[in-house]
């Protein structure tokens, strides 16, 4: 069978075997279509990613992390500060005031923990090259 590919001004064409990438033949010779088994898709699967090593401490998943627990600081600074001021303004019957208040300082609190947080990230022990 030849198949015409066209791509642009020029026409090309080529054999087509009718065998796809999915095709195997038996043992045997015989040309039936049998899907591969999933222990040889596992063992091609595992030669083509390599050895897997597990991942380091300084990896994409600590780093995940770490920026979860640095984001998570900045917003409970935020929400303990507005819970403060909300409280002191309906306790105290002074509406906006204690809660701009309390968000102000719920702000810098959040950015004082997430500066000391990435500070002790940073601190690694020295290394000797």
């Amino acid at each position: 069978m030849v198949r015409a590919i066209s791509s642009g001004r020029e026409r090309h064409s080529r054999l087509f075997s009718g065998k796809l990438m999915g095709d195997t033949i038996n043992k045997d010779g015989a040309g039936k279509k049998e899907p591969p088994s999933l222990d040889d898709f596992s063992d091609r699967l595992d030669r083509m990613r390599g050895s897997h090593e597990p991942e380091e401490p300084g990896s994409g998943g600590a780093a995940w992390g770490r920026a979860m627990r640095v984001s998570s600081e900045l917003l409970a600074g935020l929400f303990v500060g507005s819970l403060l001021g909300l409280g002191l303004d309906r306790w105290l019957g002074t509406e906006p005031w204690f809660l701009l208040a309390g968000i102000g300082f719920g702000f810098a609190a959040g950015l004082r923990n997430l500066m000391r947080s990435v500070n002790q990230g940073n601190e690694h022990p020295s290394d000797d090259r």
